[in-house]
């Protein structure tokens, strides 16, 4: 246990009472004019876009479909709508039916529930999927546009210096052959004076 006495010794109290206290401030500021009946709503949204957004610090640590497939998952579950469980009116999160579905051993009503998160879920991962084809399709035209760009630039440079790159059709003959090739041409300019 000493150990965790020597977290909080070294955590900086004071500065976090500080800006959780500077939080609670903003917030009350934020909801001052809302009225009392829907305060719940605004401390529930508050609290999901909290969550979401520290959950992208921890997705970005995981590899990387697993880390957009669980802020999905995160996000179908606090999200996805569904009916209060008095007024059939009212928009509630559908995790909280099913949670309640569950405590009172009602799996028909569970699974009834859990309808709308699998298809917010389902949505998301595959909107997820078309994004991750676009942006993978982008990158790769980016990286050839790169590497045309960079061997371009060589090329330029290459030419400046006078240090002219070889082509396909510039090939190297060998000395010997130059030998006998220069032979065959003196015979036949030779067989052509002749005649």
């Amino acid at each position: 246990m000493d150990w965790l006495k020597n977290i909080l010794y070294s955590l900086p109290l004071d500065a976090i009472s500080d800006i959780l206290g500077e939080i609670i401030i903003w917030w009350g500021q934020l909801v001052k004019d809302v009225p009392v009946a829907d305060l719940p709503m605004y401390a529930y949204l508050g609290g999901v876009i909290i969550v979401l957004v520290l959950w992208l610090l921890v997705a970005r640590i995981l590899p990387r479909p697993l880390g957009g497939m669980s802020w999905m998952i995160l996000f179908a579950v606090l999200l996805a709508p569904g009916t209060a469980l008095g007024d059939p009116s009212v928009i509630a999160p559908a995790s909280i039916s099913v949670v309640y579905a569950i405590m009172m051993k009602d799996m028909s009503g569970a699974i009834a529930n859990m309808l709308p998160i699998m298809v917010v879920l389902f949505v998301g991962l595959f909107v997820g999927f078309v994004w991750q084809l676009i942006r993978g399709a982008f990158e790769s035209s980016l990286d050839k546009a790169r590497s045309r760009t960079a061997q371009d630039a060589q090329e330029n440079m290459q030419l400046a210096s006078g240090n002219y790159l070889p082509t396909a059709s510039d090939e190297v003959v060998p000395v010997e052959n130059v030998d006998s090739a220069m032979n065959l041409k003196k015979d036949s300019t030779i067989s052509k004076n002749n005649d």
